[in-house]
């Protein structure tokens, strides 16, 4: 009897496997043979799975966000204000955490790879990524001007409220200092003009 491989598990197994692989490598210089080294796999099993190490680390990314995506799910209920869930999404950069600046660490060297080599597969995938993060938080912002909480115009702020979070971290990883504090003063500034009272 044939073994069933669930593959979509198979490969978010092998990208969780080098997920400290790529941190200590870099995209760069990681290699697919030390992938199937890392993830207990022939190279060869590799490229059945992902077209190359670009993939690898878009499924390592893909599932970051997918977790974090379950985390704001998990902390957030029908009592969390607007405000909360808003910082519960930008926990990906504000958060202390131990898991969440692995995360960011990451999320960092895939960002100087976009930056420096300029392929237009990672760039659609940032793309892919940006709009699903879009699609959460207009869906909070939209929640919460349903439920009444903050103002319409709101929504007129989303795609700000995006760009500040990656600008505040670009800042942060550029000119080597913490600019997380001024992103939530930024971020509850915000609601502090559109909450209705």
């Amino acid at each position: 009897m044939a073994i069933i491989v669930d593959k979509d598990k198979k490969r978010r197994n092998i990208a969780i496997a080098c997920t400290d692989l790529l941190l200590e490598k870099g995209l760069k210089n990681l290699r697919i043979a030390e992938i199937a080294k890392t993830a207990g796999i022939g190279k060869g099993t590799v490229y059945d799975y992902f077209a190359n190490k670009e993939a690898v680390v878009f499924e390592i990314i893909r599932n970051l966000i997918q977790e974090h995506h379950e985390d704001l799910n998990a902390r957030s209920d029908e009592n969390t204000t607007c405000r909360e869930k808003v910082l519960y999404l930008f926990d990906f950069y504000l958060c202390e955490f131990n898991d969440y600046q692995q995360h960011l660490k990451v999320y960092k060297e895939y960002i100087a790879a976009i930056l420096s080599n300029g392929d237009l597969s990672m760039s659609e995938f940032n793309k892919e990524c940006t709009d699903f993060i879009h699609q959460i938080l207009t869906k909070i912002i939209h929640d919460g001007i349903v439920k009444g909480e903050i103002k319409a115009v709101a929504e007129n702020l989303i795609y700000g409220m995006l760009a500040s979070e990656r600008g505040f971290m670009l800042m942060d990883w550029t000119e080597n200092r913490t600019c997380k504090q001024k992103l939530k003063v930024y971020i509850n500034t915000l609601f502090d003009l559109i909450e209705i009272k």
